[in-house]
């Protein structure tokens, strides 16, 4: 074989040689060797085990059930008006023109039923007095609290804090229609609220002041 015939078979195998090396580094991941896994396979087994993994449990709500209220250790603690005390089971009652319940006396009432738990999602409604004739009652400066103000329900194990949204005045007939729309918007919105009602201005019935709070969760 000449010269010639050698160094073109020579040139040929070494181009052939160039061509395998050029392909194994476009197919091969950066600084892998020929037996490392595809880059795609390897996604592919990352996320078969990201989803065996399990799913975080959420922490179970807090709140007071009717029983615990009706043991008398939950009390209401609003700091902004001085106010504390136990929170009592308002009873419901059928009269000829509806439903009746507990008079308020020195303890705000809480109504089951009528509304959520006290921590559960919904508006919890507890109500109070603000005069008897000529004695101050629970709620009788609820007309001072202001929105940002913190109202505290307690029994020493659990703690629920709500922050103050707003206050509003309204006609007596007009209060159902306007709780219950707090309450199913509450609902859809999956948050726990809590409205405290009593009558206004003070030593009159008239009409009827509420005060609606949200539970703050990461307090």
């Amino acid at each position: 074989m000449s010269k010639l015939a050698l160094a073109l078979l020579f040139a040929l195998v070494l181009a052939a040689c160039l061509y395998q090396t050029v392909n194994e580094k476009v197919v091969l991941l950066p600084n892998s060797s020929p037996t490392s896994l595809p880059l795609v396979f390897k996604l592919e087994k990352d996320w078969e085990g990201a989803k065996a993994l399990p799913t975080p449990t959420p922490e179970p709500r807090v709140l007071f059930s009717a029983a615990e209220v009706a043991e008398g250790q939950v009390e209401l603690w609003i700091p902004a008006i001085s106010v504390t005390g136990p929170i009592e089971v308002a009873q419901e009652e059928i009269e000829e023109n509806g439903p009746v319940f507990t008079k308020p006396g020195e303890n705000p009432l809480w109504i089951p039923n009528w509304g959520a738990e006290i921590g559960a999602e919904g508006v919890a409604l507890v109500y109070g007095h603000r005069q008897w004739g000529p004695i101050p009652k629970i709620f009788t400066d609820l007309d001072k609290i202001k929105p940002g103000n913190i109202i505290k329900v307690s029994n020493g194990e659990k703690v629920l804090f709500f922050v103050v949204l707003d206050t509003i005045v309204i006609e007596p007939e007009e209060f159902w229609e306007v709780f219950f729309a707090r309450d199913d918007q509450a609902l859809k919105d999956g948050i726990s609220q809590i409205a405290l009602l009593t009558c206004t201005p003070w030593g009159t019935d008239q009409q009827r002041l509420i005060v609606f709070a949200q539970q703050l969760q990461d307090f």
